[in-house]
């Protein structure tokens, strides 16, 4: 769980994963150097129940890197990133480790989705913060292609898929996640790692909704412009000339080049990203975006985040660890 200054809504991130029918799991939070009462919250937790680990970063180094840096410090043969203002219902870990252990060719999964807003109400296409979609099977899950044995496919089902990335919240297989390159050093880097986890892999949906995801105002994808998704990402200032969108394109090239497949499957994913970039008719959008530098839309890249480069997992730096 990677969270900064989360104090309105961790602890309820925390006791929907404590509520969990599956309990054999451990909750590792690493505090991005919070400056309000997360450090206080998340100790009390870790008091009372040994599965929690608290770990603090010394400074805010971005989401990115804090993301990140929570796959070195996991312990179990699944992983799953939690957003410290998200909620998953009782069953959720159960559900969803129990239909990985039964497709072995799968190399994560996920429930089906929804939105709440900050007082936990079910969102619905008609609430204003549901921006139109208030559920996952709106926003095109499970994507295309996503059990076909043909890589090019998998991958071309999510770089020309949805913009909401809710399956980058799902449980992954360990050893396939540390195989990657991580999230790369840019905001919206979940939709690149899930595509190359796609490239490795089948993807699997519970077809329940068990995992909401809260829209409130603090939320990265609340940000108002591209400066801003920067400094949230990366804890830094916008460079001069720099492009979100070429430093997730030039994550899918990565990803294409470093998973190991025959030169034909090679061949036929750069075929993907040709169409990818062929998508003549949001240029202009894309362009007129980046000179105004509002924030990362609908479309040619991602949405929200709740992120923290590329293997920086071993980056993670604590003052101090709670209670296990």
């Amino acid at each position: 769980m990677p969270v900064y200054n989360g104090q309105a809504y961790v602890a309820e991130a925390i006791e929907s994963l404590l509520a969990q029918t599956y309990a054999d799991f451990e909750i590792v939070i690493s505090d991005n150097a919070s400056t309000d009462e997360t450090q206080a919250i998340c100790r009390e937790y870790a008091a009372q129940d040994a599965r929690i680990r608290y770990v603090r970063q010394t400074e805010n180094r971005g989401s990115v890197s804090n993301f990140n840096c929570l796959v070195a410090l996991a312990l179990g043969r699944y992983f799953k990133w939690a957003a410290a203002d998200d909620v998953c219902r009782p069953t959720y870990l159960q559900t969803v480790v129990e239909l990985l252990e039964s497709k072995p060719q799968a190399v994560w999964c996920h429930a089906q989705s929804g939105k709440i807003d900050q007082h936990g109400r079910i969102l619905t296409n008609d609430d204003p913060a549901a921006e139109g979609l208030a559920h996952t099977k709106q926003a095109g899950f499970p994507r295309n292609d996503h059990q076909s044995s043909h890589r090019h496919r998998r991958f071309r089902g999510v770089l020309l898929g949805t913009s909401w990335c809710a399956d980058a919240y799902g449980v992954m297989r360990t050893a396939s996640l540390a195989e990657t390159s991580l999230l790369p050093a840019c905001y919206g880097s979940e939709k690149v790692l899930v595509a190359e986890l796609a490239l490795r892999g089948h993807y699997q949906e519970v077809p329940e909704t068990l995992f909401y995801q809260r829209v409130h105002s603090t939320a990265s994808g609340s940000l108002k412009n591209q400066a801003q998704q920067v400094q949230f990402a990366l804890a830094r200032p916008k460079r001069i000339l720099s492009s979100t969108r070429f430093d997730l394109l030039r994550g899918y090239i990565r990803a294409v080049h470093k998973v190991t497949m025959s030169a034909t499957d090679r061949c036929l994913c750069y075929g993907v990203m040709a169409q990818y970039l062929l998508q003549l008719g949001k240029w202009p959008k894309i362009i007129g975006d980046d000179m105004r530098g509002r924030p990362l839309g609908k479309y040619m890249t991602e949405s929200r985040t709740d992120t923290q480069s590329t293997n920086a997992a071993t980056d993670c730096q604590s003052v101090d660890a709670g209670s296990r």
